[in-house]
């Protein structure tokens, strides 16, 4: 709500001084978009950056994907509307309460089991091959999924233009 809504955006504009560019991004975000720009502040305040440090996240998804989502919470937790208290109080619990009390500096080995956990999910369920699950490890995996983009972006489109998503080309 406080980076998807008007009242949420002006009040991190006018009483928090975040500037329009970001501003007129924000609402882009999905939920692990907006997980991920909280792990980033978890980090900062992990290893006490300051404001010339750079931590860099990635927007993983897109608010339309959960529109359903939005109006469940609305009904959820600010019944009787979201308005510029509730976008104080979300603003204090969220971000500028944001605590490292659930971070941690992982070892290899705990790094090995985290990977590990996706098995289930790619190969057991998903059927993706135990050697393309492995790939993975490779960093050049993932240098090699920046040909992809544009194929994907591709057929988002054809797909959202397809069921009639606003906005789709």
């Amino acid at each position: 709500m406080l980076f998807g809504s008007e009242v949420g955006r002006a009040y991190l504009g006018d009483r928090r001084g975040v500037a329009e560019d970001v501003l007129a991004e924000l609402p882009s975000l999905g939920l692990s978009s907006i997980c991920n720009v909280l792990g980033a502040i978890k980090v900062a305040k992990h290893f006490r950056l300051g404001s010339q440090d750079v931590v860099l996240t990635v927007a993983t998804d897109g608010a339309p994907l959960y529109a359903s989502e939005r109006e469940i919470a609305l009904r959820r937790y600010f019944s009787p509307g979201f308005d510029e208290l509730a976008a104080a109080e979300v603003f204090g619990e969220h971000l500028l309460g944001c605590a490292t009390d659930d971070l941690a500096e992982l070892t290899s080995r705990e790094r090995e089991r985290i990977f590990n956990l996706g098995y289930f999910t790619w190969v057991e369920q998903q059927g993706v091959s135990l050697d393309d699950f492995e790939a993975r490890r490779d960093p050049a995996f993932w240098v090699g999924l920046r040909d992809e983009i544009a194929v994907w972006d591709d057929l988002i489109d054809e797909l959202n233009a397809r069921v009639g998503l606003p906005g789709a080309p």
